[in-house]
C-alpha cells in the first residue's frame, strides 16, 4: 500500500514538472509568440487600423 502512495506521489511530481515547464519556463518566448500571432492576423486581415 506505501508503495502505491509512492508511486502515486511520483507520477505527481512528474506531471507539476511538467505544468511548470510548460506555463512557467520560457514564457518571455510565449509572449513574444502571441504577440506576433496577433499582429500578423491583424495585417493579413486587413487591421491596420488596430497597429
Amino acid at each position: 500500500m506505501n508503495e502505491q502512495k509512492q508511486e502515486n506521489a511520483k507520477k505527481q511530481n512528474k506531471f507539476s514538472a511538467v505544468l511548470k515547464k510548460i506555463f512557467v519556463h520560457d514564457i518571455g518566448w510565449k509572449l513574444l509568440a502571441i504577440f506576433s500571432a496577433a499582429v500578423l492576423w491583424a495585417l493579413s486581415s486587413g487591421l491596420s487600423g488596430l497597429l
